[in-house]
């Protein structure tokens, strides 16, 4: 008898931990995170220039300092998208493209960080001023950075506004990354090829 009752209270149990169980709500699948990756460099590369190049951490407003994907739902008005997210600080993310497209271009002596490259001839500051999905004039990712070639002391040798905006399927994650990729390619290729302009310049007539 005692044997039928510990079976019977086994059974029981399994069919409440079973019921338990299924009405668990499943686990939300995780985000996926987008990097910023570096711009093709094979339109980049020339002559050897003699300068070295310290590429400034970019400054920008708490709104885009963030892993957070800023969407423009309206003028003055900031959302974040809700299916995805940078893979780290998109500024960082920036500041590393940046890096890294310079150095596939490989002409001049060094390129980095300033933990990378502690001392160098030029130093390139940027300030992100716009790195947000514009939903207000249609689905498109719009990329924005005034960047300023500089000695590090306070001399700025010339400065300019990169601005792109590259159209969105959708704002499903895959469009919008899509999307991100085309515009960070064109501003990261046009701040690289005006610093190897500019640089180029400026130690000649130094």
């Amino acid at each position: 008898m005692t044997k039928k009752l510990i079976h019977g209270f086994a059974a029981m149990l399994a069919l409440l931990t079973a019921a338990c169980v299924s009405v668990l709500p499943e686990a939300a699948p995780p985000k996926p995170r987008f990097h910023i990756a570096a711009a093709d460099a094979d339109a980049l590369t020339g002559e050897a220039l003699p300068f070295s190049l310290v590429v400034d951490d970019p400054r920008a407003t708490r709104v885009y300092d963030s892993v957070r994907i800023a969407v423009a739902t309206a003028p003055g008005r900031i959302a974040y998208l809700g299916g995805a997210e940078w893979a780290d600080r998109a500024p960082r993310l920036f500041q590393t493209a940046l890096v890294q497209t310079f150095e596939d271009a490989g002409r001049i002596l060094a390129v980095g960080d300033r933990s990378a490259v502690p001392v160098a001839d030029l130093v390139l500051q940027t300030d992100i001023r716009r790195m947000e999905v514009d939903v207000e004039n249609a689905d498109a990712a719009v990329v924005s950075v005034y960047a300023r070639l500089t000695n590090g002391k306070g001399t700025v040798y010339a400065a300019k506004k990169f601005d792109a905006r590259a159209s969105a399927a959708s704002t499903e994650p895959d469009d919008v990354y899509d999307a991100f990729n085309g515009a960070f390619n064109e501003v990261i290729s046009g701040i690289v090829e005006w610093t190897f302009e500019t640089g180029q310049a400026e130690r000649a007539n130094s």
